[in-house]
Formats: C-alpha cells, sequence, structure tokens
C-alpha cells in the first residue's frame, strides 16, 4: 500500500523538477576581458517605463499610511476611543478608485469601527466618507459606496 501513494507523487515531482529555473551560467572571462579592452554594457532604455495612470497613483498608499489617515479624520468623533490598528482592514475598490479602510475601536467598552473611503495620493489624499459604525453595518456602507448611495459620513 505505500507503493501506490509514492507513484501519485512521482508524476508531481517530475513536473516540479521541470518547473526549476536552470541555474545561471557563471561569468567567465571572455576574449575582449582577457586583451584588456572591456565592451560597455547595455543599459535599459529609459523610455520603456509606462507612465502610471490616476488609478495606479491611488493604490501607492500603504495600508499603514491609510489607517493612519482615518484614524486621524475620525478622532474628532470620538476622541476618548482606543483604535486597533493592527486589526484594520483596506480594500481598493477599482470601479470607485478608492481605498475602503475600517479600524475597529472601542470606547467605554462598546466596539465599534471607523470607516473611511480615500482617494487621491499619499501627498494629496481625499475622503469620499469618513465617519464610524457598529461592525454590523460596515458591509452597508461598503455597498452604498459601490452604488453611489453614500452621503460622505456615517
Amino acid at each position: 500500500m505505500r507503493v501506490r501513494p509514492a507513484l501519485v507523487l512521482l508524476p508531481m515531482l517530475v513536473l516540479l523538477a521541470a518547473c526549476a529555473p536552470e541555474p545561471a551560467p557563471s561569468p567567465s572571462p571572455s576574449a575582449s576581458e582577457t586583451s584588456g579592452t572591456a565592451s560597455p554594457t547595455p543599459t535599459p532604455s529609459e523610455t520603456s517605463a509606462p507612465t502610471p495612470d490616476p488609478t495606479e497613483a491611488a493604490s501607492e498608499f500603504t495600508g499603514s499610511q491609510l489607517v493612519k489617515l482615518c484614524t486621524e479624520k475620525t478622532r474628532s468623533l470620538a476622541p476618548d476611543a482606543t483604535y486597533y490598528a493592527d486589526m484594520a482592514t483596506t480594500e481598493w475598490l477599482a470601479e470607485k478608485s478608492l481605498w475602503f479602510v475600517v479600524i475597529p475601536k472601542t470606547l467605554d467598552g462598546q466596539d465599534s469601527v471607523a470607516v473611511c473611503a480615500i482617494g487621491g495620493t499619499p501627498k494629496a489624499p481625499t475622503f469620499e466618507l469618513e465617519g464610524e459604525t457598529l461592525p454590523s453595518g460596515v458591509a452597508d456602507i461598503r455597498a452604498e459606496l459601490l452604488a453611489g448611495e453614500h452621503d460622505g459620513e456615517s
């Protein structure tokens, strides 16, 4: 019975071995290098770099930047709340070109979440939505945001 599992694994090992990259050849001195004249190495052309579009610029945010921006924007709603940045989630909503940020927080033993919809760039962020809700309300806010039915504050 132990032979059968080995027979099943054998084709998988062969496939994995075929996918392994070949080792790079070690550099050896060429005739031009040994004669004392080196040929210049080609460098990539700078014209081949594509120009980023606005949706890519918005995706340049880091998760920690988004969480910090949302925390700062919603702090006035509950100044004494404890924010849990390590449990925050960020989601890129491509159809709206926005980041949807959700940060759990507590105030006087009551759990809630800060929510933000952030666009723009890290140097010039824009807020389409900022507010707070109970954890059960996050899905509704996200759906309203995607449908264009949200007024900007929750």
